[in-house]
């Protein structure tokens, strides 16, 4: 399991709303095949974090991939990560 910390290194301005919008369809699809466990934006707007299940030699291309990435967006950090979650999430 990998988390994925994502920086945005852009103003508002310097960024295509589109490029959002990618980012989120290509998460969805993520998210209904199982690769993406879970993910989000910050409150205060400076990036989000990613969980995907995936080997390791999956991960870099599945963050090469994504649109803010692609776009030079964000800046991310890739951690492998031995999560235990809770029961009662759903």
């Amino acid at each position: 399991m990998w988390l994925v910390q994502l920086s945005v290194k852009k103003t508002m301005d310097q960024i295509d709303p589109k490029w959002f919008e990618e980012h989120e369809k290509r998460n969805q699809q993520l998210r209904e095949t199982g690769i993406i466990l879970a993910n989000g934006a910050f409150a205060d707007g400076s990036g989000g974090c990613i969980i995907y299940d995936c080997t390791k030699e999956e991960i870099a291309s599945l963050i090469q991939e994504d649109p803010l990435v692609v776009h030079e967006v964000v800046d991310y950090d890739c951690k492998e990560w031995d999560a235990i979650f809770s029961t009662k999430i759903q």
